[in-house]
């Protein structure tokens, strides 16, 4: 009877306990190893491989520029107006920044597995102080009455924060619960917790290692003699030895022995050798409980699948490591703007993900010449402050709709005309309305086969990236091939058009190294183009049929604008190269550059009439090229050119 009379009470203690082990390791109900070590969040960071996997994800989110925005329409523009936004990017309280503020939320996720925030308001309800709170010092609770979710906040000696609800029992709108990878329930499995096996292995291999050295009593070597010594006798082998070959000033003398004494050189065991292999293993298996490349945290011994380059590597640790972290981030602080969907909170990794200076500007270059960037657009991109004029955007002026007549300023000098058998000119773009609608077709329909396996893949995988849809290497094969063969039949036409005018003919078999090697480089910036433009339509915390319809409706528009841009841009190189190129082989031994346009820029005004020998280039400003949209000329003097070439024989 007493037994039973006290069942409750021991109930009671033995839930406070188990409790009480749920908050050290929240996702256990043990700690203990096989390698007889206990683990814990705070003994695992003193491991070097789980500190540096904890310290590079927390430190790498927390440098990240952060935003809040608001989705109008089809754009996203920045929402700084909320009350929100100064806690998010700047200010979390009063004395934590907000870059340490997601510093300890990714430290406290990547450790135990939970993170808590608590969400300080005004008098009126709005958002006025972000303020962590230690996980151990929260007890997720539910209402026996309404099932409804609240949080116990008991503050430890060393925390505070302004928290007024009666009892620390917090409603789930005023604490931002940040979990990490769970099956259900209130909590996120705690990554420490789950792989405590390899985390005690490593642990207790530091520990043996260090141990090895502290109480190491094993010699280097053994001196042995026949027989038996007698005290006096051990005393002088021994000391003579010591006195001989002891320190670093008597390393490798000459050894002599005598009375028959011999030397024995001593090694670690088979089996302390073989233990720090172990050692060596269990950091690739912490390395790959957090999704982190073993490179990145010093194990150089092994290497990378994500490319050799520092760019492919960062790419590869931003998609597959950090980025998953971020956007668990991002979509618990959503709570924070009070249901509305079209208000988000982003994390930017684009300062990890940029190329090399010369792949940065040749986008910025294709970018600015067919007018969807500004020079203020691109100085922007590069931390440079605007100059005055440079938010125009500019558009090649030989561009218009497809079926329509050329400008006026370009038909009322249409009726230039050359001299038959000395001389031939470069066409221009609206000269060739075929060769514009073959590549637009062929490219629009390249650009709809693309989009319908992304968005099949979509179907399969909804939380796949950009990098994950579309296979570059393939894509790039494909489109190289469908531009080169478009390449070849126009340069045939022109080549072969500007050599007859000329009294030559044009050997097509000596460009083809040169359209192909153009063919690929422009396949491969329009891919580029396209998974980073697919990167921002995607949002990973859409729902799956919001995902679609963006991805749809991005493909949509590059089945019509963009590819028509780029079947125009694609001629006009084109046509300028087989131009020059055909007159080479009829012997032309002199070009002259002629202006097309009835009010050109002053730097292709002063080119005017510029004469120079075939194979040299012309002086366009301060740059040189060969042709008009040689791409050597720079963005500035391509973007809107007219210009055309005489050949001289």
């Amino acid at each position: 009877m007493p037994l039973v009379r006290h069942l409750p009470v021991f109930r009671r203690v033995l839930g406070r306990q188990e409790r009480s082990r749920r908050k050290s390791l929240p996702p256990l109900t043990g700690t203990k190893t096989a390698a007889d070590v206990t683990v814990t969040p705070e003994r695992a960071l003193q491991l070097a491989a789980v500190y540096s996997c904890v310290r590079l994800l927390a430190e790498t989110g927390s440098m990240l520029p952060t935003g809040v925005y608001r989705r109008e329409g089809g754009s996203r523009v920045p929402f700084e107006e909320h009350p929100a936004a100064p806690l998010l990017t700047f200010q979390a309280n009063p004395g934590l920044p907000s870059g340490e503020l997601w510093a300890q939320v990714l430290g406290w996720m990547l450790l135990r597995g939970n993170a808590a925030v608590y969400v300080e308001r005004s008098g009126g309800g709005l958002p006025v102080g972000l303020w962590p709170v230690a996980w151990t010092s929260v007890e997720p609770r539910q209402v026996p009455a309404t099932g409804e979710l609240v949080y116990k906040i008991t503050l430890a000696d060393d925390e505070w924060a302004p928290i007024r609800e009666k009892d620390g029992l917090v409603r789930v709108e005023n604490l931002l619960h940040f979990k990490s990878f769970g099956l259900g329930g209130a909590e996120g499995l705690s990554p420490i917790g789950m792989a405590r096996q390899a985390v005690g292995t490593g642990y207790a291999a530091t520990a043996y290692i260090g141990g090895f050295f502290a109480r190491d009593a094993s010699p280097g070597g053994m001196l042995s003699v026949p027989g038996k010594l007698d005290d006096a006798q051990w005393e002088r082998l021994n000391r003579q030895w010591l006195d001989l070959h002891e320190g670093f000033d008597n390393s490798h003398r000459l050894a002599v022995l005598e009375g028959g004494a011999s030397w024995e050189k001593t090694t670690l065991s088979p089996a302390d050798a073989q233990f720090l292999e172990v050692y060596k293993l269990s950091r690739s298996e912490i390395a790959g409980i957090y999704g982190v490349p073993p490179h990145m945290i010093g194990d150089v011994e092994r290497s990378t699948s994500w490319g050799s380059g520092i760019e492919q590597q960062s790419l590869g640790y931003v998609i597959y490591s950090l980025m998953s972290w971020l956007t668990r981030v991002e979509r618990t602080a959503r709570q924070l703007f009070s249901g509305d969907p079209s208000v988000y909170m982003k994390f930017n990794p684009d300062a990890l993900l940029r190329g090399d200076t010369a792949q940065r500007f040749s986008a910025y270059a294709q970018a600015r010449q067919w007018g969807w960037m500004s020079v203020n657009d691109i100085r922007a991109k590069e931390d440079e402050p605007p100059i005055e004029g440079g938010d125009e955007y500019v558009v090649p002026l030989n561009m218009s709709p497809a079926g329509q007549a050329a400008p006026p300023e370009q038909r009322a000098l249409s009726g230039r005309q050359t001299r038959a058998g000395d001389e031939a000119e470069t066409p221009s773009v609206e000269e060739l309305p075929s060769w514009i609608q073959r590549h637009f077709e062929a490219i629009s329909g390249f650009f709809a086969e693309q989009g319908d396996q992304v968005l099949a893949a979509l179907g399969v995988r909804p939380d796949a990236t950009a990098d994950e849809l579309i296979d570059l290497s393939a894509d790039n094969e494909v489109l190289t091939e469908i531009l080169l063969q478009l390449a070849r039949g126009l340069a045939a036409e022109v080549g072969g058009a500007t050599a007859s005018a000329l009294g030559g003919t044009f050997v097509l078999e000596e460009t083809s190294a040169a359209l192909a090697a153009s063919a690929a480089s422009t396949a491969a910036n329009i891919n580029a183009t396209t998974v980073e433009k697919l990167a921002g339509s995607i949002n990973l915390g859409h729902a799956p049929a919001e995902v679609q319809a963006s991805v749809r409706k991005m493909f949509d528009g590059m089945t019509e604008a963009r590819a028509r841009v780029l079947a125009q841009a694609r001629v006009s190189s084109t046509s300028n190269f087989a131009a020059h190129e055909g007159a080479k082989h009829a012997g032309a031994r002199t070009k002259t550059w002629r202006v097309w346009h009835a009010n050109p820029r002053q730097t292709h005004a002063r080119a005017d009439g510029q004469t120079v020998d075939i194979r040299d280039e012309f002086r366009i400003g301060s740059k040189s090229g060969r042709w008009p949209h040689d791409h050597r000329l720079g963005v500035d003097e391509i973007a809107g050119c007219t210009c055309r070439l005489q050949f001289n024989l």
